[in-house]
């Protein structure tokens, strides 16, 4: 797991690795994310400047295909 705020690496290189973490394993479980990105405009909830991932739209078989995923890892 990434850690934002690890003492080894900037903000911008964990984010960067987060992105590369969930495209791989998104790729892994056969869902894939063809717009995942950083966020242009990274804004968190409070207004605060945070690294934000974009996910990027998806279609309905994506979608399908995520409910499943988190269906089954509450099981």
């Amino acid at each position: 797991m990434v850690d934002v705020a690890s003492s080894t690496r900037s903000p911008a290189e964990a984010v960067q690795e987060a992105v590369a973490e969930l495209r791989k394993a998104a790729k892994e479980a056969g869902v894939p994310f063809p717009s995942l990105r950083l966020d242009p405009k990274p804004l968190g909830e409070d207004g605060a400047l945070a690294p934000l991932i974009d996910t990027g739209r998806i279609n309905i078989g994506t979608a399908r295909k995520l409910t499943k995923i988190h269906r089954a890892a509450r099981s």
